[in-house]
C-alpha cells in the first residue's frame, strides 16, 4: 500500500484544493485501482439499459419504457470520445452515431451514408452522458480536477457513513459524489436537473474488479425522484485498441451545412405574425389587435415575447398560449405563460401537466379546451388535435393570414437548404391539412428557426428511407 500511495502522490497534479478534498480524492483513487486508474489510456463501455420516459411518454397517464444499447469509446490521452447508440429492438430500431475526434464533433447517418460536422458535439457531450453511468469514469474525472473540488461534509446515505465532494470539469455540470467512508467507493452521484429543485441521482452497486480497476456492475438513475434509467448489462474493456473509432466512414458524403441558432432571431412571416427563438426553442406570435396569441412553449417564453414586442414596437398582453403537447421540454415555458396572464389552449388530458409545470394555482377559466379542433382570436388562429405515435394529443396551430402551420416535433429541419428525410407519419400530417381545409404554404416548428414549405413536406414524403439496420461492423448490436 505504501508503494501505491507513493505512486498516487507522484501522478496527482499540483493542487490548490484543501486537505479534506485531497484526502478524499486519494481514497477514491485507491479504491478504484490507484495507478491502474490514473494511467488508463482508453476505455470501451457497452451498456444495455432501460429508460423510463417520464415527461416524454405518448400519454401523460403512463410512463413509457425504452430499451437502449450503447457503446462508448473514450481516448483519455487525446480527449476523444465516440458514441454508437441503438434505441428499441430489431427490427424496429433507431440509431445515433457521433464522435469528437479531439478537435471537431461529427454526426453520422448510416442509412443515408452521410456525415456532418457539428460544433455542438464536444469531448464532454459526445457520449450523451452515457459514460456517467460508470462510476470508474467519475473517479478518473475527479482525480484530474483536484483544483475544482469542494468538500461537502459527511452524511449517512442508506444508513452508511459517507463523505461528499463536488467538482465541475470543463464542459460538464457540477457533480456531487457520495463516497463510502469505509471502502472509498462511489455510492451515488448527484447532478442538478434543469427544473429548479430537482436532481438526477446515479446509484451504483454490484462492484467488480477487472485489470486492477474497480467499477460498479449496476447503475440505477432517478430524475426528480422518479425512475429514469437502469443498466441491465454491462461489458467494460480497459485499454482496448480504439484506432477504429475516430475516423470518418469511407465513401460517406457530407451533409448539407446546418444553421446556427445560438442567437435570438425574430422573423416577420406576415402582417402581425412573428416567428422567434434561439437554440432549440421557437414560438410563433400573432398580434390580434389588443393582444397576442402564442404557440410554442419552450423555456424562455418571456424572452421570446419581449423580442417580438421590441420588433413590433407595441406592448400588448399575451392572452392565449397554445400548448402543443404534454412533454416536459415543451412545457418549460408554462410558468412564464402563467405569470404573463395567458389563457392556455389545450386538450383536457393535458390540463394537469400544465398546472404542474406552471407551479401555481390556475383556475378553470385559465383554460380553453380543444375537442378535435377549434379556433381563437376571432378565427385568425385555428387549432387542430393531431394524435401521433409521439403523443396521443398534438395541437397544430394554423395562422390563416400567413398560411403557416406551427408544430412541435412533427416536421422541421436545421439544415441550410433542402427538405429533410421523411417518415410514414408525415402522410397523416399532410392529411390533417386536407381534412380541415387548411391552405398551408409554410410550416414552422418549435425546434428550428427555419421555415419549411408545403413543397418541402411533399419532398420529404417522397423520400422516406427504409428501415434502419445496424451497420455490419456494429457487433455489439447484432447480438
Amino acid at each position: 500500500m505504501a508503494a501505491a500511495a507513493y505512486c498516487l502522490a507522484m501522478l496527482a497534479p499540483a493542487s490548490l484544493a484543501g486537505d479534506a478534498e485531497d484526502a478524499l480524492i486519494d481514497k477514491i483513487v485507491a479504491a478504484y485501482g490507484g495507478n491502474a486508474l490514473l494511467t488508463l489510456e482508453t476505455l470501451r463501455i457497452n451498456d444495455r439499459y432501460k429508460g423510463f420516459r417520464y415527461g416524454q411518454s405518448v400519454s401523460p397517464d403512463e410512463i413509457d419504457l425504452s430499451h437502449y444499447n450503447a457503446l462508448v469509446t473514450v481516448d483519455f490521452q487525446n480527449r476523444r470520445k465516440a458514441l454508437q447508440w441503438v434505441r428499441g429492438a430489431q427490427p424496429d430500431i433507431s440509431l445515433q452515431h457521433q464522435m469528437f475526434d479531439g478537435e471537431q464533433g461529427y454526426n453520422f447517418d448510416h442509412t443515408a451514408q452521410t456525415f456532418a460536422a457539428n460544433g455542438g458535439i464536444t469531448y464532454a457531450s459526445a457520449d450523451r452522458r452515457v459514460s456517467w453511468l460508470l462510476d470508474a469514469v467519475l473517479a478518473r474525472m475527479i482525480a484530474g480536477e483536484r483544483t475544482k473540488t469542494v468538500y461537502r461534509g459527511e452524511e449517512a446515505y442508506k444508513g452508511v457513513a459517507h463523505e461528499k465532494i463536488s467538482f465541475q470539469a470543463d464542459g460538464f455540470p457540477e457533480m456531487t459524489l457520495y463516497i463510502d467512508t469505509e471502502s472509498g467507493r462511489i455510492s451515488k452521484m448527484q447532478r442538478a436537473h434543469w427544473v429548479a429543485g430537482q436532481y438526477f441521482n446515479y446509484q451504483f452497486s454490484g462492484y467488480k474488479q477487472q485489470d486492477g480497476i474497480t467499477y460498479a456492475g449496476s447503475t440505477y438513475v432517478t430524475r426528480g425522484g422518479q425512475p429514469y434509467e437502469i443498466v441491465t448489462s454491462r461489458v467494460v474493456k480497459f485499454n482496448p485498441d480504439v484506432s477504429d473509432a475516430f475516423h470518418l466512414p469511407v465513401g460517406y458524403g457530407e451533409e448539407k451545412p446546418t444553421i446556427d441558432f445560438s442567437e435570438m432571431t425574430v422573423k416577420k412571416l406576415a402582417d402581425d405574425v412573428y416567428f422567434v427563438g434561439e437554440n432549440w426553442g421557437f414560438s410563433i406570435f400573432v398580434d390580434e389587435g389588443d393582444y397576442y396569441v402564442a404557440a410554442g412553449g419552450y423555456e424562455g417564453l418571456r424572452d421570446r415575447f419581449e423580442a417580438v414586442k421590441g420588433i413590433a414596437g407595441v406592448d400588448k398582453p399575451l392572452k392565449f398560449q397554445v400548448v402543443s403537447h404534454h412533454h416536459i421540454d415543451h412545457l418549460g415555458g408554462m410558468k412564464e405563460a402563467a405569470e404573463l396572464g395567458a389563457v392556455f389552449v389545450t386538450v383536457k388530458e393535458h390540463v394537469d401537466s400544465i398546472r404542474e409545470s406552471a407551479g401555481t394555482e390556475l383556475a378553470d377559466d385559465r383554460f380553453v379546451l380543444v375537442d378535435g379542433s377549434g379556433s381563437i382570436a376571432g378565427g385568425k388562429v385555428k387549432v387542430v388535435d393531431f394524435p401521433t405515435g409521439h403523443t396521443s394529443h398534438l395541437l397544430v396551430s394554423y395562422v390563416s393570414g400567413a398560411k403557416v402551420a406551427f408544430t412541435a416535433d412533427t416536421f422541421f429541419s436545421r439544415q441550410e437548404a433542402g427538405a429533410p428525410s421523411g417518415y410514414e407519419g408525415l402522410n397523416a400530417f399532410r392529411k390533417v391539412f386536407e381534412d380541415h381545409k387548411l391552405d398551408v404554404e409554410y410550416i414552422a416548428a418549435a425546434h428550428s428557426g427555419r421555415v419549411l414549405t408545403s413543397a418541402d413536406l411533399d419532398a420529404a414524403i417522397n423520400n422516406i428511407p427504409g428501415r434502419e439496420v445496424c451497420p455490419v461492423d456494429w457487433d455489439f448490436c447484432m447480438k
